[in-house]
């Protein structure tokens, strides 16, 4: 039996993402203490990336000063043969994501009690994350970004924990700038978040939370379709559906305002407020964790046998959640290849449409996003790719290119009331819609505007370099 850093057996792999793969693992101890644990560590082809390694071991410094028992716990960290890992925290469960559509699927819908209860829960534990202090007693001002039912984690005993803070910022980050990829997901990102204006601070998660609430009770985000954050922008406002109570419409409709100044000032001033409203919905002697166990009971069989343990030589297969393929597709900030949670959980319950004999995997702790290959505008959604053509008779096999060297890159912004909406092409090619950044690669690109009433700007000759970051762009703006 090989032990990583000597203790820990690496059982089976449960994902990889773009950094990192995740790996179920037990620690072994003296006097035979065995513990399951999730490993995540630097893919192999990652190695050699000095950004990425910088990202991961940030990641770990973070979630080394946060706790909370409803933040997923860090346990160990470490580097072997230049490879980092980490240990994490082992959730046996799933994500809520993955929870609310097995409800929606067996027509046994989260109850409003239960959702404004987990809600509620991961608000306190972004409360306590905001509010974290260093060593020195600073705040470290951290932000998650990436608040999701994809990163809610729901145990079997019904408890409910936040995970992934891969690309929170906070004071004593190393890694300042991170690429496009690295930016939650379209559907969830408070707009000041989306268009990079201004310092993003708690409140940004407060909007995202208000999102996913949304999602639990109605299976899509306050921010449903493409044009919803356009139209945010413009000045519009979200609506929450119609079909929720009047109370839960009034808090989620606070939390996702435009301006943040008219949201709830706190995370745990919006804990609070699910709390009120709670409370007015539901019955005499309401506790989450027993909610949780009953409605859960009706959605997922309440045991499921285990796969069985793979030899961990072969390689990590990758699980990516539906919400993650309907973000590729989204035409508001760009195609968001984040696999987070929901590329890692390893399902420990069938869902509704598997077979009695093939049962899923369980949950455990969150991989890397996924990372676009450099070559190519990040942000650009949905560029046509030519099938391959099959041939008629068989070819000789030819030696792969090596791969090609990484193109530096640089950001471009494009955004302004006159370009709301507007199409935007880059060197021919459609990239989306205003307002956007794009993480292009370094020189010169010919960009071009088709607004909605047909008028074209451009195209102009925009030049980017590698000094043109996420905080300080290339700009178009009218």
């Amino acid at each position: 039996m090989t032990l990583l850093a000597g203790k820990y057996e690496l059982v089976r792999p449960l994902g990889q993402g773009g950094m990192a793969e995740v790996w179920e693992a037990v620690l072994h101890g003296d006097a035979g203490f065995r513990r399951r644990v999730a490993v995540k560590r630097m893919a192999a082809e990652r190695v050699g990336d000095e950004r990425l390694q910088r990202m991961f071991v940030d990641e770990a410094r973070l979630a080394s000063r946060l706790h909370h028992p409803n933040l997923v716990a860090v346990i160990d960290f470490g580097i072997v043969e230049g490879v980092a890992f980490q240990v994490l925290e082992l959730v046996d469960g799933l994500d809520a994501a993955r929870l609310a559509s097995l409800g929606s699927a067996a027509h046994q819908p989260m109850p409003a009690p239960v959702a404004l209860g987990i809600a509620a829960t991961v608000g306190h534990a972004l409360h306590a994350a905001h509010t974290a202090v260093g060593d020195d007693g600073a705040a470290l001002g951290v932000v998650h970004r990436d608040v999701s039912p994809q990163n809610v984690l729901v145990s079997r005993a019904g408890d409910v924990k936040l995970a992934d803070f891969g690309i929170a910022l906070w004071e004593q980050r190393t890694e300042k700038t991170i690429g496009a990829a690295s930016r939650g997901k379209p559907t969830y990102m408070a707009p000041e978040q989306a268009m990079r204006s201004g310092g993003l601070d708690a409140r940004a998660d407060v909007f995202s939370l208000g999102c996913t609430l949304h999602a639990l009770l109605t299976g899509e985000s306050a921010m449903k379709d493409e044009n919803a954050l356009v139209d945010l922008l413009a000045g519009l406002e979200l609506d929450a559906d119609a079909s929720l109570p009047a109370e839960v419409r009034e808090l989620i409709g606070r939390a996702v305002r435009r301006d943040r100044q008219a949201r709830h000032p706190t995370a745990e001033a919006f804990a609070q407020a699910c709390e009120r409203v709670q409370a007015a919905l539901a019955p005499p002697g309401f506790e989450l964790r027993r909610a949780l166990k009953e409605w859960m009971a009706l959605v997922v069989p309440a045991s499921a046998p285990r796969l069985p343990t793979p030899t961990p030589s072969g390689r990590p297969s990758v699980h990516p959640s539906p919400a993650a393929r309907r973000a590729r597709v989204l035409g508001l900030v760009g195609a968001v290849v984040a696999l987070g949670v929901a590329s890692i959980v390893a399902r420990q319950w069938p869902g509704p449409a598997a077979p009695p004999s093939a049962p899923g995997p369980a949950v455990t702790a969150p991989a890397e996003p996924a990372v676009q290959p450099a070559d190519s505008p990040r942000e650009v959604a949905a560029l046509p790719v030519e099938p391959a053509r099959s041939e008629a008779r068989p070819r000789r096999a030819l030696p792969a290119p090596a791969p090609a060297a990484p193109k530096a890159m640089g950001v471009l912004a494009i955004g302004g009331e006159r370009l709301l909406k507007g199409e935007i092409f880059v060197d021919g090619r459609p990239a989306g819609f205003a307002p956007r950044q794009l993480e292009l690669p370094t020189g010169a690109h010919q960009v071009e505007l088709v607004l909605t009433d047909g008028t074209r700007l451009g195209p102009r000759v925009i030049t980017v370099s590698a000094q043109h970051t996420e905080s300080a762009p290339q700009r178009w703006v009218e």
